[in-house]
């Protein structure tokens, strides 16, 4: 919730109206659209609450690039594994019915 009160925060000093398709923009797209609401609401009730923004980084300020790829390398490789194992299994299923006809 915090998170979404400080992106609200950022774009009200940024001259902009914070709207929930504004804050949704700057989130992760797995938060929910009620959640983004609420924290819309909560900083309508209080704008000028402090709020810490550095307890919102995901990557610590001292991680280098070789780390930093080496983390986007290793998600990305989680994420095609699946489509990986589906292709071979096509590839299998495409041999099989070459072979039956």
């Amino acid at each position: 919730m915090h998170r979404i009160i400080a992106i609200a925060q950022q774009l009200s000093k940024e001259g902009k109206t914070p709207n929930t398709a504004l804050i949704k923009a700057r989130l992760p797209k797995n938060i929910a659209l009620p959640l983004i609401i609420e924290g819309l609401r909560l900083w309508r009730d209080d704008p000028y609450q402090e709020i810490h923004l550095e307890k919102f980084n995901t990557v610590p300020p001292d991680t280098s690039k070789k780390n930093l790829d080496a983390l986007i390398k290793m998600q990305i490789d989680e994420k095609l594994a699946p489509l990986y194992t589906q292709i071979k299994a096509l590839q299998q299923r495409i041999i099989l019915l070459e072979e039956s006809h």
